[in-house]
């Protein structure tokens, strides 16, 4: 969709942060895994860092000493069996120049050890929809595997289930064979995505900010100033999300933001139907966006337009937090019905 032009906006929200910040260990829940043909072993980052929500923060496995037959295997522990899932994000990652692809596999309790040994023997491949950068393919076995065309970053969603263990697979693309670059990935979102009922008011404000410019004034009136970043970076082996090119002479600078007004939700999209419990399969906004975030807690993947996927549909997406404050703010305006604002704005 050219010149980003605003529809219904989608949340991609992380579970695998959302459940660490209220006190679920990383380390046993979501994991590299070890074993005959995988690759564990980090050359740079670590576990904890392939799911800190620092895209910039590259992690990598040395893929490239025995191409042939290893895999790096991530293993998702939900600990829930009533939790729903719908995306799996991979953002600055370099799998076109690793020749890289991965398959997805999910698993019912207590069948774990399914999703932990190459290829998933047992486990239950998930059929894939490309958002941005992910069409997937048929393998041999029918098996939905994505290469990506370009490196960056890549959004595949399947339809919604609630199995427990889940696994991603990354294996070389060429006749499994990974290229003389080793892989990297710099962080891994995976959870539920919301779509707002409807588009937001006509009035939406989009900013684009230079906010690390510093402008100073001399005492004769003299104005200079010192800029500590122009926004997005990238190069050829990292890139900030939903970046494509790979020189910084051609990444529009700045952080975007959004202020979008949302008139005559209905209470059943805004709150849940009772608020002493999670439940799962209850969609709305609280539940699946403002509580998932823990307010401005936690980024997310933001999309202005749900329908956005394929060819450019990196330009409807950015990395965000919310910035209006700790506080949602909703107004009743008629029987059983709610307006609310948001701002929301890029991260890096």
């Amino acid at each position: 969709m050219a010149n980003q032009n605003i529809r219904t906006p989608r949340f991609y929200c992380d579970l695998i942060n959302y459940q660490m910040s209220r006190g679920k260990a990383q380390n046993g829940n979501f994991d590299i895994i070890s074993g005959a043909n995988l690759v564990s072993t980090f050359t740079q980052g670590s576990e904890a860092e392939l799911f800190d929500m620092r895209p910039l923060n590259l992690c990598s496995w040395d893929t490239t000493v025995d191409s042939g037959a290893d895999h790096v295997v991530i293993n998702i522990d939900t600990g829930h069996t009533d939790l729903l899932h719908g995306f799996i994000a991979i953002l600055n990652h370099n799998m076109k120049t690793a020749d890289a692809k991965f398959r997805v596999y999910s698993e019912d309790d207590p069948n774990e050890s399914n999703l932990q040994a190459e290829n998933f023997t047992g486990g239950h491949a998930v059929a894939l929809t490309e958002v941005v950068n992910g069409q997937p393919n048929a393998d041999s076995d029918g098996t939905a595997i994505v290469t990506p065309s370009h490196d960056g970053s890549t959004i595949v969603t399947f339809t919604e289930n609630n199995d427990r263990y889940w696994g991603i697979q990354f294996e070389g693309a060429g006749s499994n064979t990974f290229s003389g670059t080793a892989l990297t990935v710099g962080c891994i979102l995976f959870g539920e995505y919301y779509d707002m009922p409807h588009a937001p008011d006509l009035a939406v404000k989009r900013s684009i900010m230079y906010d690390n410019v510093n402008v100073q004034e001399s005492l004769g009136g003299q104005r200079y100033s010192n800029a500590t970043s122009f926004g997005r970076q990238v190069s050829a082996t990292s890139k900030s999300p939903f970046s494509t090119t790979t020189s910084n002479m051609q990444v529009f600078g700045g952080r975007i933001a959004y202020d979008m007004n949302f008139s005559y939700l209905k209470s059943t999209d805004l709150m849940p139907d009772e608020y002493d419990t999670y439940n799962a399969t209850d969609d709305s906004f609280v539940e699946d966006v403002w509580n998932k975030t823990n307010g401005s807690h936690l980024p997310f993947i933001f999309s202005i337009d749900k329908d956005s996927e394929g060819d450019n549909a990196e330009s409807e997406h950015i990395f965000a937090r919310f910035a209006h404050g700790n506080s949602l703010d909703m107004t009743q305006v008629a029987l059983d019905t709610f307006n609310i604002s948001l701002r929301l704005e890029e991260e890096f």
